[in-house]
């Protein structure tokens, strides 16, 4: 093919107790990339639309859809380039992997040009080298669920070791993102550097109860199994009115609620066989509202990985 495009969904990390280990693909909203063969070596952004475009660089070394594909044409050994077009669905510096989407939309659409494909995996490594563009830290839990779809655990990083699933059918997912901005590179940086004993015990419990969840399909206990001692009270006071809105959620009926990535976006997860999760968005809203903050939602669930349009 010599041109294609290619939807790549926005992406929920950490999911609580999880931090840089699982990942979850969501099926709206997205990012739209577009790859067009070109003769020429190397990689070039003809374009970048939509929400937070004007934010965005343009140097392919320093955009993530541009880095990736570049990752990937130099792992390919290709002779030839691509030329790249960007549309963001997905806000810059929201929580839910606006840069690993463009990341894991670039990597594919490039790879999809190619003669002799990369796999999956070596996709995943691919978008993830070009996330540290953009974080400053290697870690793939957003473009491993980008690329792969579902819910992705990695089992290591050295070497890099990353497996799938395919959530429960009935898990609702609520995306609430308040009109603030965190950037990754930034959050990361207040993170402690050392770990309570009692509090890794509690995060190995969590984290092992949430993938027990979802391999029995039990979405009260994937929703029980998010909560975080470690990181998210770290990144509590970039994100203001956060334990208001997960307690929000708590009560309208949600089966967990965290802070998506480093934030703002707070989630929340629910039982679609129980309840709407328009409801739990209400809630979440009308906390940020009483606060002077508009905000954006989405009531979605699990979704596929990077797919051509």
């Amino acid at each position: 093919m010599d041109k294609v495009t290619v939807r790549s969904p926005a992406t929920l990390s950490n999911l609580g107790s999880g931090f840089d280990v699982f990942g979850l693909a969501l099926r709206e909203p997205y990012d739209v990339v577009e790859a067009k063969r070109i003769p020429e070596r190397g990689v070039i952004i003809e374009g970048i639309e939509g929400w937070g475009a004007d934010s965005i660089t343009s140097d392919p070394a320093k955009n993530s859809a541009g880095a990736a594909a570049q990752a990937v044409l130099e792992r390919a050994g290709s002779e030839h380039g691509v030329a790249i077009r960007i549309k963001k669905g997905i806000r810059p510096c929201s929580g839910i992997g606006s840069s690993g989407s463009s990341a894991a939309g670039g990597a594919c659409a490039a790879n999809m040009v190619l003669d002799k494909p990369l796999r999956s995996e070596e996709l995943v490594l691919c978008a993830a080298k070009a996330e540290q563009v953009t974080s400053g830290s290697f870690h793939a839990d957003n473009v491993g669920p980008a690329v792969l779809g579902g819910f992705t655990v990695i089992r290591a990083y050295e070497p890099f070791e990353i497996h799938r699933m395919d959530p429960p059918a009935n898990l609702g997912v609520v995306v609430t993102m308040p009109d603030l901005m965190v950037n990754t590179r930034e959050a990361r940086k207040v993170l402690p550097s050392k770990v309570d004993l009692k509090d890794m015990i509690f995060e190995v419990g969590n984290a092992s109860s949430l993938v027990l969840g979802m391999c029995r399909g039990d979405v009260e206990l994937v929703g029980r199994s998010m909560a975080d001692r470690v990181i998210e009270p770290a990144r509590a006071k970039l994100n203001p009115h956060l334990k208001e809105a997960e307690a929000a959620a708590m009560d309208a009926g949600a089966a967990g609620a965290f802070l998506g990535g480093s934030g703002p976006c707070v989630i929340a997860v629910y039982d679609r066989k129980r309840i709407e999760g328009e409801g739990i968005a209400e809630a979440v809203r009308k906390v940020y509202e009483e606060h002077g903050l508009k905000s954006d939602n989405w009531v979605t669930t699990w979704g596929e990985g990077c797919r051509r349009v």
